[in-house]
């Protein structure tokens, strides 16, 4: 996967998150898949990956995804960056890391 940015919309927040078409290059042949995410406090989160058979070539996250949601606040107009991780620890399985940006519209309602 390539690094990226997403803006998150109603569907990220509510119901799964959807990436890029073609973002999971090493993704090929698989239509499901768990892939471990970092956060910034280090805590790893794992994502289910699934693509749809014959269907829409984007990939959408599921699984501790809605967990991460409610823990982080996440809201629409929120930003996440997730970053493939090049240094990834092996033996505890991270695959990418993920930031988060909140939206200057979240801070102001707090």
């Amino acid at each position: 996967m390539e690094n990226f940015i997403k803006k998150l919309d109603c569907t990220d927040v509510q119901r799964r998150l959807t990436l890029p078409e073609n973002c999971l290059k090493d993704f090929q042949g698989h239509h499901e898949a768990n892939l471990k995410f970092k956060d910034e406090e280090g805590q790893v989160w794992t994502f289910r990956c699934r693509l749809s058979p014959g269907g829409s070539s984007k990939p959408a996250l599921s699984g501790d995804w809605f967990s991460f949601v409610r823990k982080k606040g996440l809201t629409t107009g929120d930003v996440i960056v997730i970053i493939s991780d090049k240094e990834k620890d092996v033996a505890a399985g991270e695959d990418f890391k993920i930031k988060i940006k909140k939206s200057a519209l979240t801070h102001h309602q707090h």
